[in-house]
């Protein structure tokens, strides 16, 4: 008597009886997103080779995929804390045994100040940083810190004209961080974010600059070193380089997020490893899974993935594979003592393929659907499965609270929990 489907709730999840380890598309609910776990192996090693083979700290950006399991992964690698964003993320890291916490970011709201200045009394072991860029901000950590009994450590971001946050001026930031000593709070150095700068030479201009800035402040940060952090994706090589004949008692603290999974658009066009391959190389390991709906036109395919399932913001996804119908028809499937019963297209027995670039790309995206354009000659089916390849890992993450983990054969070796 056939078993009845249960319910399954959670986007991406499996049929619960479907057996572990199992092929990722047995028993599944499709759309899935996967992680390479090949990809995630080589680029965990290949960006902490690079920080410590220029004597760099690191903190990667957690806020790209929150998920705790990855953020782990990184710390056991070497890496000396993580990054947020606000304090919102920071918590969920704190909740999950992560003690060494910088958010990327200026805080305003008085209850994140308050648990910020208070995470040294819970455990003295943690170091939790956050950034300053006006005596308003020096003003509203003060009061925080003061209702708690707390203390705040700070770093003063140093900005450039036109771009994110930060002091405009090397005169403001040394500004700011003569009041933030003056005030009380423990003054840590400096930090920047280069990422918004257009070329690799500004980039490392105006980290030379920010070099500048933490050298004039250096007499207001107590105790034997001081700290300078910058962003580290698009141009870490940059900050490697305007940082190499820094001061012996100065950390820098890359923050460096989407190197983990890296992508196959706009990151991969920026790696700083194209211009240094002897340094390195970074994999993409992300893909979305899902499955051909509807062609109802010469030319035209639909797939059941859209703006609720994979990122858009910066490029579309493109196709990287195509899983077609089962290897066997069924006659050959029944001689050779196999099931009789068709397991239908774009199942764990489908055949892959990789269409020629150009033949399969994605010209728009809906809430809920993929549009294919197909060159002439190229035809799909009803049932296929497209793995597509990403563009901006963070914006794909938040669409996701379970992520899978798979090995080169497509076998799942553990689902992950996202935290946004």
């Amino acid at each position: 008597m056939p078993t009845t489907p249960a319910t399954v709730t959670a986007k991406g999840s499996w049929e619960p009886s479907a057996p572990a380890p199992h092929h990722v598309l047995q028993d599944a609910h499709l759309p899935v997103m996967t992680l390479r776990e090949s990809a995630l192996t080589n680029n965990t090693a290949a960006m902490q080779a690079y920080v410590e083979r220029h004597g760099l700290l690191f903190a990667p950006h957690m806020k790209t995929h929150m998920a705790p399991a990855l953020a782990q992964r990184q710390i056991d690698a070497g890496a000396w804390g993580v990054t947020l964003a606000s304090v919102q993320q920071a918590m969920v890291a704190w909740e999950h045994g992560i003690r060494h916490v910088l958010i990327a970011n200026e805080v305003f709201d008085p209850a994140g100040l308050r648990w910020l200045a208070s995470r040294r009394a819970v455990d003295p072991s943690s170091d939790v940083l956050c950034y300053v860029d006006s005596t308003a901000g020096v003003d509203a950590a003060v009061a925080a810190a003061s209702a708690v009994d707390g203390e705040l450590h700070v770093l003063v971001e140093v900005g450039f004209p036109g771009g994110r946050t930060g002091a405009r001026s090397a005169a403001a930031a040394a500004s700011v961080a003569g009041a933030a000593s003056d005030a009380g709070l423990v003054l840590r150095g400096v930090s920047g974010y280069e990422g918004g700068l257009p070329g690799v030479d500004e980039a490392r201009a105006y980290v030379a600059g920010v070099l500048d800035v933490a050298a004039a402040v250096r007499p207001l940060v107590a105790g034997p070193r001081a700290l300078l952090s910058m962003g580290g994706s698009a141009w870490f090589d940059a900050v490697s380089e305007a940082v190499a004949a820094r001061p012996d008692d100065l950390d820098v603290l890359l923050r460096s997020g989407a190197y983990l999974t890296h992508d196959d658009g706009f990151y991969e066009e920026r790696t700083p490893f194209h211009r240094h391959p002897t340094e390195g190389a970074l994999r993409a390991a992300i893909e979305v899974w899902g499955r051909v709906t509807s062609c109802p036109e010469p030319g035209l395919a639909l797939v059941a993935v859209g703006k609720r399932d994979i990122s858009f913001d910066e490029g579309l996804p493109v196709v990287r594979q195509i899983r077609t119908g089962p290897t066997e028809p069924v006659p050959a499937r029944r001689a050779s003592g196999g099931s009789a019963v068709p397991t239908g297209r774009g199942t764990a027995d489908a055949t892959q393929s990789v269409p020629a670039p150009g033949t399969v790309t994605v010209t728009r995206l809906d809430d809920q659907h993929c549009y294919l354009a197909l060159a002439a000659g190229v035809a799909l089916t009803p049932g296929d499965v497209v793995v597509f390849g990403i563009s901006h890992p963070c914006t794909v993450f938040d669409k996701w609270r379970q992520v899978h983990v798979i090995d080169d054969d497509d076998t799942v070796l553990e689902t992950i929990a996202t935290w946004f």
